[in-house]
């Protein structure tokens, strides 16, 4: 049931410098709705996501969709496919979600997830990866809509998005705890670098 791929690990840590950390989380989700969603996506067509931290002009850039509450924005994730490799993952989502080309400066490690709701479990990897701006419009070319507005952000600025996730209630709250944790993972990431 969707287990973690040490050997896929193992090569990425020996191509890309970082910190190769494993971190394990568990986060108990109260939304029924938010759970069956999380876990249609794992059975369907996701065995984990990239979780992509471009940094340009000395800034990494975050992302917020229409549809989120206001103020919020968040460090940019893709899902990575079955069977897909990680790399190819990465360079497909930031082309998709934000239109720029990239470099791969650092694999910095990866969140093993548990997500609970009940007596049912589901697990779930995000990759971090830092990026190097190349080139491209950002969110000009992108091949898809789904981000909305981008902001760069400096370390102290990127440690209030992580921070203010945290803050959202009611429909988002399990939304803002896992994303609070990809976030903060990269602002982590980046000041220990």
């Amino acid at each position: 049931m969707n287990d973690f791929n040490k050997k896929e690990f193992t090569k990425l840590c020996q191509k890309y410098s970082g910190s190769h950390i494993i971190q394990k989380k568990q986060l108990r989700i109260n939304s029924k709705k938010y759970f069956l969603s999380l876990a249609n996506a794992v059975t369907n067509d996701r065995r984990g996501e990239v979780v992509f931290c471009v940094i340009k002009d000395n800034k990494a850039i975050t992302i917020r969709s229409s549809e989120y509450p206001e103020g919020v924005f968040r460090m940019p994730t893709g899902g990575i496919n079955y069977g897909e490799n990680i790399e190819k993952a990465v360079i497909r989502e930031v082309m998709e979600e934000l239109g720029v080309k990239v470099n791969i400066s650092k694999f910095e490690g990866v969140i093993k997830w548990t997500f609970l709701h009940r007596q049912k479990h589901i697990n779930f990897y995000s990759y971090l990866f830092i990026l190097d701006y190349e080139s491209g419009n950002l969110l000009e070319d992108a091949l898809e809509d789904e981000v909305s507005e981008v902001k760069l952000c400096t370390n102290e600025e990127l440690s209030g998005v992580a921070n203010y996730l945290l803050t959202l209630q009611s429909f988002w709250d399990d939304w803002g705890h896992f994303r609070y944790e990809t976030t903060n993972f990269a602002y982590t990431s980046l000041i220990n670098s």
